[in-house]
């Protein structure tokens, strides 16, 4: 009923390309700061989750190391979000003097279930059927390891999270993101995207649909990096030539974009859609150009009417809080469940007082400050 299966044996199209492609390359190959045991999971042979497993790896990026996403990635978020003086420098210390208490209690000691190694992971159409199978089934091979999901809230999985709650997860929050529904009157109710569309239908920029940006793949690595990796985060996913290229030939994520005149990229979007739900985990436009072009419009432009063109709900992941509700973007928390109860008990205390904290003071400064 519960099981690993080869890539090559998943029928659903998109999970086996993508599980192809970890089986082909090393994590390391695909993602610069991901290493990690690569797996696909097979619940009474329909429906067909990606797994990773983690021991410690510490510079993983976050999205599957707890302690990158608690600790690292969190004092960043905090230095270039929170400025007053007395609450950042309280925040660092906290962060700062929990770091080696995590590091001994083994956080990262982890198996990430429906984990694409993605900022954002949508889920199949599973309700947490077979959920207790799921984990004995788990911790059986995997003694050790801490089981966690990550991407949950209660507007997509509030059915998903109580199966969570009724079989001892524990849930702890992570960030706020931003859903957007092709509703038509929330769609006509917010000029701000009128604006957006006229500035595009303006531009001298031509637009790339995805059977034209197969030459262009080359130059979206770098656009990614621009934005993601120098402007905001070494600990977001540093993806590889390689990796681009196999995702775009394996329509992994449907590639849209704009170039000049000379046929240079100047903006892209990488979307993937799963089960009724867009997200976009790739984003990128150059930085070099003077921001009254307004090229992240751009790439927003492309999102908003590949939802409005499909009937799917958009999650747009966090951050540009204002700029996305400007444009109907419905702010709300996303959590992660986390599987404990077969841990030493040293180990449950860490992860039940990092979930204390969380909840208790993480979730206030995630909706004050839009984090």
């Amino acid at each position: 009923m519960i099981k690993w299966l080869l890539p090559s044996q998943v029928p659903n199209p998109q999970i086996k390309a993508w599980g192809e492609l970890f089986h082909q390359y090393a994590s390391q190959q695909l993602i610069e700061n991901v290493r990690t045991d690569f797996r696909i999971l097979s619940i009474a042979e329909r429906w067909f989750l990606p797994v990773s497993i983690n021991d410690a790896e510490l510079d993983n990026s976050y999205v599957c190391s707890p302690y990158t996403a608690c600790v690292t990635y969190s004092i960043e978020e905090l230095n270039r979000n929170i400025r007053n003086p007395f609450l950042n420098k309280s925040l660092n210390l906290v962060l700062k003097g929990t770091s080696n208490w995590l590091i001994r209690n083994e956080i990262n000691k982890t198996i990430h279930v429906n984990n694409f190694l993605l900022s954002t992971n949508p889920y199949p159409d599973w309700h947490g059927i077979y959920l207790p199978q799921i984990v004995r089934f788990l911790t059986e091979q995997f003694p050790g390891h801490t089981i966690i999901f990550r991407s949950l809230n209660q507007v997509q999985h509030s059915l998903l999270l109580r199966e969570f709650e009724r079989y001892d997860f524990r849930t702890g929050a992570s960030r706020q993101v931003y859903y957007f529904h092709p509703n038509a009157q929330t769609w006509s109710r917010h000029n701000n995207i009128g604006n957006d569309r006229r500035l595009v239908q303006k531009s001298d920029l031509t637009y790339l649909s995805p059977e034209q940006m197969k030459n262009h793949v080359g130059q979206i690595r770098g656009l990614y990096n621009q934005l993601y990796i120098q402007k905001y985060s070494q600990h977001n996913p540093r993806f590889t030539e390689t990796f681009f290229e196999k995702a775009f030939f394996n329509n992994l994520f449907r590639f849209e974009g704009y170039c000049d005149g000379e046929g240079i990229l100047k903006t892209v979007v990488g979307l993937f859609e799963l089960n009724g739900t867009i997200t976009s985990p790739i984003v990128g436009y150059d930085l070099a150009e003077d921001p009254k072009k307004g090229l992240y419009i751009y790439a927003i432009d492309l999102i908003l009417k590949r939802m409005h063109q499909t009937g799917q709900v958009l999650n747009l992941s966090s951050g540009a809080a204002n700029f996305k509700r400007l444009r109907g973007g419905q702010g709300h928390l996303e959590y992660s469940a986390i599987y404990m109860n077969h841990l030493p008990p040293v180990r449950q205390r860490m992860w039940k007082t990092l979930l204390f904290l969380l909840n208790k003071i993480g979730i206030p400064l995630l909706e004050k400050y839009e984090l």
